[in-house]
């Protein structure tokens, strides 16, 4: 889906109301103060259940837009659309709602923005992938921030319970988080309202997946050539985020448990763990019924142990996501369709 999107746009409009005030920074040369340059800060418009976008005047004829537009206008980020032409059009059809905005663009602008004809700077792009359970999901999370790379930019860093991966990058930066937890937090800002959190399925599809984002920035747009929204097809996003973050993560072809979760284990599946990480082919070992119990419990812990340790190459041993994780994309499930919370 497109979770946010910062753009500037032709519209006409009064640029004294799409302002909240100037900040300013100022420096001294030889001994007198001068002014070093002025920010015109931007607007906050609260839209749906308090998720907001904020507005700025750019020139006399132009306006700047930037925040998650599924969420001002479903309440939510849980899901959505990636077809940018239509959200962006949808998103500034309702803020020309806002009587108080005084937007007020020309037919022909209306067109233009219609047909994609505005500049990107940032557009963040993700996919759900979908767990039997948020236990093993949080597992898989945990066992990837040891051991996951990404092609051409080193391994990750695990940090409050989302996997980076170049977070000071100014073309592309790639996330790992799961979205349960982000939706439930005490944190106004990522928190979900409380009639949203009633609704059994949007909270069930947040704590079985997680959620694998990319985010754009200007350099990048530019260099892929996607920096106009007339670029964007319906499938763009997809390709995007499978072309540049998914299909060079690379994981361990196993991951091991961490020491808490290791000590927490029955003394059964301690003595099991311990012979597979040696290297042992516990198909060999234990009876069918028994490995395929064992299993079970282990892939809790984001552990397959159906997979024989190769001991003296684990350092090289690494696999692409897709095919460990064996996960499938979520999608927009049906019933949020029926519930009405799909833009």
């Amino acid at each position: 889906m497109i979770d946010w999107v910062s753009l500037k746009a032709k519209c006409r409009h009064n640029p004294d109301i799409l302002l909240s005030g100037r900040s300013i920074r100022t420096k001294m040369i030889d001994g007198v103060e001068h002014l070093h340059y002025e920010i015109l800060n931007r607007l906050v418009v609260e839209g749906s259940y308090s998720s907001n976008i904020t507005l700025r005047s750019h020139t006399d004829g132009t306006i700047e837009i930037s925040g998650n537009p599924a969420k001002f206008l479903q309440g939510h980020n849980v899901f959505g659309t990636n077809d940018l032409v239509y959200l962006v059009s949808k998103l500034f059809d309702r803020l020309c709602q806002i009587k108080e905005l005084e937007l007020s663009p020309t037919d022909f602008e209306r067109q233009l923005i219609q047909n994609g004809n505005y500049r990107l700077t940032r557009v963040d792009v993700n996919e759900h992938f979908l767990f039997p359970s948020e236990q093993l999901a949080k597992a898989w999370l945990r066992a990837a921030g040891r051991s996951a790379t990404l092609k051409y930019r080193g391994s990750g860093i695990y940090k409050d319970g989302t996997m980076y991966f170049a977070p000071k990058s100014r073309r592309l930066v790639s996330l790992i988080y799961h979205k349960g937890d982000e939706i439930t937090s005490p944190d106004k800002k990522h928190r979900l309202a409380d009639e949203l959190l009633l609704i059994p399925e949007l909270l069930d599809y947040a704590k079985r997946s997680l959620r694998f984002e990319l985010r754009t920035l200007s350099t990048q747009l530019n260099h892929l050539d996607l920096a106009f929204g007339c670029n964007w097809k319906k499938d763009t996003a997809t390709m995007l985020l499978y072309d540049h973050f998914i299909s060079k993560l690379q994981l361990s072809a196993n991951m091991s448990l961490d020491h808490s979760v290791l000590e927490n284990l029955p003394k059964n599946l301690r003595l099991t763990y311990a012979a597979w990480v040696n290297g042992e082919d516990l198909r060999q070992v234990l009876s069918r019924p028994t490995f395929y119990r064992y299993r079970t419990e282990f892939l809790k812990f984001g552990i397959d142990i159906s997979i024989v340790q190769d001991v003296e190459q684990q350092i090289s041993n690494v696999v692409p996501m897709i095919r460990y994780l064996e996960a499938m994309p979520m999608g927009i499930p049906a019933w949020a369709y029926e519930r009405n919370l799909v833009a």
